[in-house]
């Protein structure tokens, strides 16, 4: 990789977390959707990536983060994960032993860490056309939108909750963060 200045290294975590925190609230694909591995798949990829981020996820959720990602594929995906020595699967002793969470082991994490390293990469060619105060400008709209599609994804769980149609609130929440 280019030995990249700090600032920009500091802007291409933010881009980065800002990024998967879009994916978070369904907004985007992730980064990792596309990116080659010799050995990994994508959706592989991406679920060592989820791992990462949380350390430990039920099977239920990282199916969620993987686009809602069935079941029965999933359980094929952690197997292929276990196999090859990148996660392990642990049961709720406390709760119920039927809960099935999914860890990162070691190995997972130095294959989850070159991947970030490459799509870090990625996004440090994606920023190389703007300069300082464009490329900080571009961070703050960003992270405006990622908090309204946060505040947008908790109204509609709430609404729907409630048996109410969801409304917008995302430009609501943009419009007051630019006042």
């Amino acid at each position: 990789m280019t030995e990249l200045s700090v600032d920009v290294r500091v802007q291409v975590a933010r881009l980065r977390n800002l990024l998967v925190d879009a994916a978070r609230c369904g907004a985007l694909a992730s980064p990792l959707a596309s990116l080659p591995h010799p050995r990994w798949e994508p959706l592989e990829l991406q679920a060592l990536w989820w791992l990462r981020a949380e350390c430990l996820l039920p099977v239920g959720e990282l199916a969620h983060r993987l686009g809602g990602l069935a079941m029965p594929r999933l359980s094929r995906l952690v197997d292929r994960l276990e196999e090859g020595g990148l996660v392990r699967r642990e049961r709720s002793v406390r709760h119920d032993r039927r809960r099935v969470r999914v860890r990162l082991t070691d190995a997972g994490r130095a294959v989850a860490e070159e991947a970030d390293a490459l799509v870090q990469e990625r996004m440090a060619r994606l920023l190389a056309p703007l300069q300082g105060e464009t490329r900080s400008a571009l961070m703050d709209i960003l992270e405006l939108w990622v908090e309204a599609l946060g505040v947008q994804a908790r109204a509609t769980e709430e609404e729907e909750e409630d048996g109410a149609t969801p409304t917008l609130v995302a430009d609501e929440v943009l419009t007051a963060s630019a006042a």
